[in-house]
């Protein structure tokens, strides 16, 4: 079978809002979706508990930065949601934390951030598990939400923050300090089987881009959309120089392009304008 990695958005990269749960494994080898069935594990205590709540989705979340391999959802039909949240936490030999969401959420322990200056606010150690940087104001605030990672991505000052907290409250409070540039949420992605094509071969360089990226395809394209992390359209068109001339004005961050292709494929890729 052939995959598509599709990211998925609020407007029309959605496919809704279905409440589902979100697992984080202990071992990311342990309760892992089954091939080709889309409501098994490979652990069979996992299975007992998503036949007992009538789960008809099992499937992994992709796009996570920090711990790609373990983060899956699991969605049940005609059911209660919560009991099913409740006996996934219960399941702590397989299962490291659990929460309700929405289909396509953001991940709540992680954010994409890039700092104004590249040695203001940069990791110099770590203290009981807490990342320590070169900015006292920054330290306070990873001490306050227990962050525990920031990788940095890309070599100039963007970095992958993880912690043990609630990040909407940790946003808030980089978003609010001055050494911060911005920080966006990260949201889930999943493969969808398709077999009626396979992907195209398009590349898309550089990026993180500064001004404009190129796109190599084989396949001439028919359409360019363009939104933000918060799932706002900023373009749909058929010009290239209509999409150069917006990217040349963008803001910091990250953003979403999809390609419609002339034989009816399409691609979904993830940009960075640093």
């Amino acid at each position: 079978m052939k995959r598509l990695l599709l990211l998925l958005l609020v407007s029309g990269f959605s496919f809704g809002q279905n409440q589902v749960v979100e697992i984080k494994l202990v071992d990311a080898n342990i309760g892992t979706e089954a091939f080709q069935i889309i409501n098994e594990s490979n652990d069979p205590g996992l299975n007992q508990i998503f036949q007992n709540h009538n789960v008809i989705r099992y499937e992994r979340r992709y796009n996570h930065p920090l711990f790609l391999d373990k983060y899956y959802e699991a969605e049940c039909q005609n059911c209660d949601t919560n009991q099913l949240y409740i006996d996934l936490l219960n399941y702590t030999s397989v299962v490291e934390k659990a929460r309700i969401t929405t289909y396509g959420s953001p991940f709540l322990d992680v954010l994409y951030t890039q700092l104004h200056s590249a040695t203001i606010g940069i990791p110099t150690g770590t203290n009981n598990g807490i990342i320590v940087t070169n900015d006292t104001g920054l330290n306070q605030i990873f001490q306050n939400f227990n962050v525990n990672h920031f990788a940095l991505i890309c070599p100039n000052c963007s970095y992958y923050i993880g912690c043990n907290c609630n990040n909407v409250a940790l946003k808030s409070a980089l978003d609010n300090y001055s050494v911060i540039n911005f920080s966006e949420y990260i949201y889930a992605s999943y493969w969808l089987g398709n077999n009626q094509f396979q992907k195209s071969k398009t590349t898309i360089s550089p990026n993180p881009f500064s001004t404009y990226f190129n796109i190599q395809s084989e396949e001439p394209i028919s359409n360019y959309s363009l939104v933000d992390i918060s799932g706002k359209q900023l373009i749909t068109t058929t010009s290239k120089n209509e999409l150069d001339n917006l990217s040349s004005q963008l803001n910091y961050g990250i953003y979403f392009l999809k390609l419609q292709f002339e034989n009816g494929e399409s691609d979904n890729f993830k940009l960075l304008k640093e």
